[in-house]
């Protein structure tokens, strides 16, 4: 059985920034050397983004909220990811 090498990046658009001075968070999935990217359909201020934990810094109200969706997010993507790998065995 091959082991499939799996990994999500997410990363802020800074060039598709909206009125509201927010940036889109996008998604990169990669399996093995097959890359794919998404809209996480989620914004936040581009200085609360920390691009080493992909998550946004401090405790306010928009970092809570967001980092919470962005847990459930990756969650879902790793269920839908272990769903395949199990169907393939």
């Amino acid at each position: 059985m091959k082991i499939e090498k799996f990994k999500v990046l997410l990363y802020l658009k800074k060039s598709g920034m909206d009125k509201n001075g927010k940036a889109p968070i996008m998604g990169r999935i990669t399996v093995n050397r097959t890359m794919a990217q998404f809209s996480c359909k989620l914004s936040c201020t581009p200085s609360l983004w920390n691009p080493r934990a992909s998550r946004l810094e401090g405790k306010s109200k928009e970092a809570v909220e967001t980092n919470k969706d962005i847990e459930q997010l990756l969650l879902s993507i790793q269920k839908a990811f272990d769903v395949l790998v199990e169907k393939r065995t």
